[in-house]
């Protein structure tokens, strides 16, 4: 008998474990939006082995605090040729957390940007 409540309690801890890794591999993600028909900015130091390799990148890390009224905020960053030429925003599962701990009131958001060529 007692080894049928062992095992009852394994398979229970087994699967809340599965439960908890899948939220957190679902939580962390990434959305890149590129203009295809653009020409980035260059930036010959940057020898990173990823899609920004030779593209100047500028990158906001920061926490938003918003009011119980806003449902929505606004980061506007200007490039000096006026317009982007891609966008990437990074969501993680620390981000995730800390806005359900605050239920929405603090947002953590990372942003990586490359600004058009100016012509």
């Amino acid at each position: 008998m007692s080894i049928r409540v062992c095992t009852c309690r394994h398979y229970l801890s087994l699967l809340a474990g599965v439960l908890i890794i899948m939220i957190s591999l679902s939580s962390c993600y990434s959305v890149r939006i590129v203009n295809k028909e653009g020409t980035p900015e260059p930036d010959p130091l940057n020898n990173s082995g990823n899609f920004y390799k030779g593209k100047k990148v500028h990158v906001i890390d920061t926490t938003i605090s918003l009011k119980l009224q806003e449902g929505e905020f606004f980061l506007i960053e200007r490039c000096p040729s006026g317009g982007f030429y891609s966008v990437e925003y990074r969501v993680t599962f620390g981000g995730v957390l800390l806005s359900a701990i605050t239920f929405g009131k603090k947002r953590k958001v990372k942003i990586k940007y490359v600004c058009l060529k100016e012509q």
